[in-house]
């Protein structure tokens, strides 16, 4: 069956492979934030509870240098090796392949970003452009929205140009690492500023970056979602290749895909 053939299930060969990549990889997120959400703030245990410990700052998601740290960058990384990957195979297919460029470049500075905490420099040009309260309270949200702003162009731009599954992964990515990059980030400085450092704001934090583990495994699955995989009596072994567009559906539903 081809990839551009939708199933009886309502979805295509190449989204069935995406999700069986996207759901593992979301639940290891997910893991990693319950771990903290449970270890640091439900436990009795004073060791679990001091910042400076450790344990503590290898747990927290929110900490920099932390297992989930490590983990989005890793998701990053390979999504952006994975996304130039496909360039290849489309610029093999006669596609086109700069959309697939531009996000593996796109990827490789986000992966930089969440690794070295690149946005948080941003915080002394945030406060002097007035920022520091409310939903502004971590000041570097404002001239990230800038960022923001850049990174949800190159990613319309770039999807217009990509085959329907991976297109939608790419959006989704995108969409939900903005949410909860700049959303939620508004949101709990608006919970900080009113409440403080209590259950709720820790509910939010982890609840972003869990958000966040999401959208980077959704980015790296629409690299997932650019391959074909083909195997069967019509091919030698398996025979791996760019994910045809709409165009080319007719032809490849007499095809056998794995």
């Amino acid at each position: 069956m081809g990839n551009a053939r939708w199933t009886s299930g309502g979805r295509t060969a190449t989204d069935r492979r995406a999700f069986a990549v996207f759901w593992p990889l979301a639940a290891v997120g997910g893991l990693l934030a319950g771990l903290s959400l449970v270890l640091l703030r439900i436990t009795p245990w004073d060791v679990l509870r001091d910042p400076s410990s450790p344990l503590v700052q290898l747990l927290d998601v929110r900490a920099e240098g932390s297992l989930h740290t490590w983990f989005n960058g890793a998701l990053l990384t390979v999504g952006a090796a994975l996304h130039a990957g496909v360039a290849v195979l489309a610029h093999r297919a006669g596609r086109t392949a700069w959309p697939w460029l531009l996000t593996a470049g796109s990827l490789v500075l986000l992966s930089v970003d969440d690794l070295l905490a690149v946005h948080e420099r941003l915080e002394p040009l945030g406060r002097a452009l007035g920022a520091g309260e409310g939903g502004l309270h971590f000041a570097w949200v404002l001239p990230g929205l800038v960022l923001a702003a850049g990174l949800a162009v190159v990613t319309v731009v770039a999807a217009r140009r990509l085959p329907p599954s991976p297109r939608r992964w790419m959006l989704l990515g995108v969409a939900a690492l903005l949410a909860a990059a700049v959303g939620l980030e508004s949101a709990g400085g608006l919970v900080l500023d009113s409440v403080g450092d209590g259950a709720l704001y820790v509910l939010v934090s982890h609840a972003e970056e869990l958000i966040e583990t999401c959208a980077a495994a959704a980015l790296l699955c629409a690299g997932v979602a650019g391959v074909r995989l083909r195997s069967g009596p019509a091919v030698d072994g398996l025979q791996v290749g760019y994910v045809p567009g709409p165009e080319q559906s007719c032809t490849e539903q007499s095809r056998t895909e794995r």
